[in-house]
């Protein structure tokens, strides 16, 4: 059974604020202001089954809802591997997968194309992303979750459809990237 669960929402620090600017955030990208922004620290249960503390970046009108997604997945002890800022990464979507980091808020632009990502509005989070990849036009991104493509047999941390963790986050009015075409973003969930 996971210890109780008590999160904390902080507006950023001035030196969050400073470390994310021209990393994380970006003043010429749409998106929240930095004042729009909090800091969620949150409690999450890891892969050898200990309790973590996390901080996830997110907007504060999207902080409570995400406190109680997360609550639940603490309840149900779904495993994830780590929670940590972008800032941490240098703001590289691609290295902060690799490392298997599930995040929120970064300023960015979709991969490939001209589009602001819905991270950038602080409206996407991504768990686990090693265990669910993103496949888009035959590429498996990050590289290390090329063994987890296969679906069929769901292993500790993978999100498939019909799990626990898709209805927490659609009870909530979050979306899963798992049931598009193109790509499938297994780790993505997203609010419009």
């Amino acid at each position: 059974m996971p210890d109780s669960f008590s999160s904390a929402i902080f507006p950023l620090s001035s030196s969050q604020q400073e470390a994310m600017r021209g990393v994380s955030w970006h003043e010429d990208l749409p998106g929240p202001a930095l004042s729009e922004l909090c800091s969620l620290r949150i409690p999450f249960i890891d892969f050898a089954g200990q309790t973590q503390l996390g901080t996830l970046i997110t907007r504060d009108n999207l902080s409570e809802e995400l406190a109680e997604v997360f609550a639940q997945l603490h309840r149900i002890a779904f495993p994830i591997a780590s929670i940590r800022p972008m800032v941490d990464f240098g703001g590289d979507d691609g290295l902060s997968m690799a490392a298997n980091n599930s995040s929120c808020f970064n300023s960015r632009r979709i991969r490939g194309t001209t589009r602001i990502s819905l991270h950038a509005l602080g409206a996407a989070v991504d768990i686990n992303p090693v265990q669910n990849p993103v496949v888009r036009d035959g590429e498996i991104r990050p590289d290390e979750g090329r063994k987890f493509c296969k679906r069929l047999h769901p292993c500790p941390g993978m999100i498939v459809d019909g799990s626990e963790i898709v209805s927490i986050f659609a009870e909530a009015g979050w979306k899963w990237g798992g049931h598009w075409n193109n790509p499938v973003d297994y780790h993505h969930f997203f609010r419009e």
